[in-house]
């Protein structure tokens, strides 16, 4: 992220987004009573990946634009906004029939999706456009 926004700035608030993503969709998972197991190591290895998207995007589209603090932000928003939240409606969607599959995997690969895409919006659009 560093390359492309050559702002340390920008990298270190999305990284921070990124962070509490994944420390938010761990705890939910370990209040669902989720245990270690081999199902949740691939999730787990993949959930930085998906924590990723939203907040590159609008760190990225922030970066190009010009102007006061406020003028950027809501720049940002009428450029990577309606995508973004578009991305986040069809992730979430997506993932509704795997709370239906019978087959473990699915079931909890489901969960796992629809918990960090929400919250990777949430702290894309909330905390890292907030700060």
């Amino acid at each position: 992220l560093l390359a492309c926004t050559w702002s340390i700035l920008l990298t270190v608030f999305a990284t921070l987004s990124i962070l509490a993503t994944l420390v938010s969709v761990l705890g939910i998972l370990t209040m669902f009573g989720w245990t270690l197991g081999s199902v949740e190591a691939i999730l787990i290895s993949i959930l930085a990946g998906f924590s990723v998207d939203y907040v590159v995007h609008l760190a990225h589209a922030f970066s190009h634009n010009y102007g006061t603090l406020e003028e950027r932000i809501i720049d940002t928003f009428s450029e990577m906004g309606s995508p973004v939240l578009s991305g986040m409606i069809t992730s979430v969607l997506a993932s509704l029939p795997l709370f239906a599959c019978s087959l473990q995997f699915f079931e909890k690969f489901g969960s796992f999706l629809c918990l960090t895409i929400l919250f990777s919006w949430l702290f894309a659009n909330f905390g890292f456009m907030s700060v």
